[in-house]
């Protein structure tokens, strides 16, 4: 430590029992003027000035010139008062404002910098508020009218990180401190938008799948439409984003009717086969319908039974209607199959189409030789009929059953249903196809084939939705003739579309 200064801004001491301690006093207070809350005039002035006023202070250029400024070293402070001048030491850390320049600039012990410059190498803030508090969640606190990030080459980017899938990157958007609106990465890497009445309870307006691109709409005009497929009764939920139903009702098919029995004294014939399920749709707009809906789905009807002795055959059930309802009454509905008559000495009378915007295939006639096979070109967008059964005649020639009519075939051959095979020397006729795709119909079972010696064989179901059951062949007396085979069930579709 200096007995004669202080060592930071080296004021003069004042010494015991000195002379003219004023002198040493008033010099102490000239370095003080000087060095606190310093203002210089320019740190870039290089001649020294001809006319300077009292406590003008300036920053030494490296090419300071004058009879009292050259050769001082570049950084020096300056001071002139009382017609001189006299150097001051500026300690690091010392403050200047640098009047033209209009900015701060500090000492750092070699050099005067920006106070700027300063300010750009912070790193590593735990708090920041702009005109704001900042806390241990929003560590960075801004309030302002606006906030600009400009580009400071060709554009700029925000980022906004998280660390895992499940977290949340988002950008939140409050109206009193409570969430209104919110998008980004919120749970889950796919992008999302939500909004919110009261910050609590959030509605889903689209999500944006991260792997395809495809966005899915939760309650726009853009959702993606919704299929519920009922093979059974229930009842339908309208989705609260729906605008519109498209409906469509597929009855169920018919079943067929047995083959007749009987001795040689009379021709016996074939049952008939079942007509198929009919099909209607409609499209409805969800404000005039209720909240829940009522669908039925109808059975398919059941296959005539086989009979013994001399007896004609038995009829098939009629296919069960399938219909969608409110509270209001029945909304649309589609006619079950008709069913197929039982064998006779003449024929067994053919299911026909049922009532819909498309009737169902019809089935075939039974027959006293071959039966007639079910139907499907008549109504190609249909439920095929189920094929008639083979009969005898009273010379014993049993007859072959027919096929089934192929189920509904839009989209070509290959999505259509397959049709029953026909029933042959004496034997049962195959079921129909179920539908090959999701907006297909049934195909209709095969005949059965009569039969002298034996029983004889039975049609084969309807396929599912609405396919006709195929007719029962015929047998003599002392056996039984075929049954008739069910039909198939009918089906509702609902297509909900926002």
């Amino acid at each position: 430590m200096s007995d004669d200064a202080t060592p930071r801004l080296a004021l003069p001491y004042l010494a015991a029992g000195q002379a003219q301690k004023h002198v040493t006093l008033n010099e102490a207070l000239a370095r003080l003027d000087g060095l606190v809350q310093s203002a210089v005039e320019s740190r870039a002035t290089d001649a020294q000035p001809v006319s300077p006023a009292d406590g003008d202070l300036y920053i030494m250029t490296a090419s300071a010139s004058g009879a009292d400024w050259a050769g001082k070293a570049a950084g020096t402070l300056m001071r002139f008062e009382a017609g001189a001048w006299a150097e001051l030491t500026a300690a690091e850390g010392h403050v200047a404002w640098v009047k033209d320049e209009g900015l701060l600039a500090i000492f750092d012990g070699a050099a005067w910098i920006d106070l700027a410059q300063t300010i750009d190498a912070l790193q590593g803030l735990s708090l920041l508020g702009i005109n704001a508090t900042a806390d241990a969640t929003n560590k960075l606190s801004v309030s302002s009218a606006a906030v600009l990030f400009n580009h400071a080459g060709a554009g700029t980017q925000l980022k906004v990180n998280k660390s895992a899938a499940g977290d949340t990157a988002s950008h939140l958007f409050q109206t009193g401190f409570s969430g209104r609106a919110e998008f980004g990465l919120t749970g889950s890497d796919d992008f999302a938008i939500k909004v919110s009445a009261d910050g609590s309870s959030w509605q889903d307006v689209f999500t944006v799948d991260r792997t395809t691109g495809k966005a899915a709409f939760a309650r726009s005009a853009m959702h993606q439409t919704q299929i519920d497929i009922f093979t059974s009764s229930g009842s339908y939920s309208v989705p609260a984003w729906a605008r519109r139903l498209r409906i469509v009702c597929i009855a169920a098919g018919g079943g067929g009717g047995s083959g007749a029995a009987g001795t040689n004294a009379a021709d016996r014939s074939g049952g008939g086969g079942g007509g198929g399920g009919a099909r209607s749709w409609e499209e409805y707009d969800v404000a005039d319908l209720g909240a829940t809906l009522t669908v039925t789905v109808g059975a398919g009807g059941s296959g005539g039974a086989g009979v013994t002795g001399t007896a004609n055959g038995s009829n098939g059930g009629a296919g069960g209607l399938s219909s969608v309802a409110d509270s209001g009454g029945v909304l649309l509905l589609a006619g079950g199959g008709i069913a197929g008559g039982g064998g006779t000495t003449t024929s067994g009378a053919a299911g026909s189409a049922a009532i819909g915007n498309t009737p169902g295939n019809t089935g075939g006639a039974g027959s006293i030789g071959a039966g007639s096979a079910g139907q499907d070109s008549a109504r190609a967008d249909g439920s095929g009929g189920g094929g008639g059964g083979g009969g005898l005649s009273t010379a014993g020639a049993a007859g072959d059953g027919a096929a089934g009519g192929h189920g509904w075939r839009i989209g070509g051959v290959a999505k259509r249903a397959p049709a029953g095979a026909a029933g042959v020397s004496g034997g049962a006729g195959a079921a129909g196809g179920d539908k090959v795709w999701s907006r297909g119909c049934g195909a209709g079972g095969g005949g059965g084939a009569a039969s002298a010696s034996a029983n004889a064989g039975a049609g084969g179901a309807g396929g599912a939705p609405g396919g006709g059951g195929g007719g029962g062949g015929a047998a003599r007396d002392t056996f039984t003739s075929g049954a008739g085979g069910a039909g198939g069930r009918g089906e509702v579709w609902i297509v909900a579309i926002g």
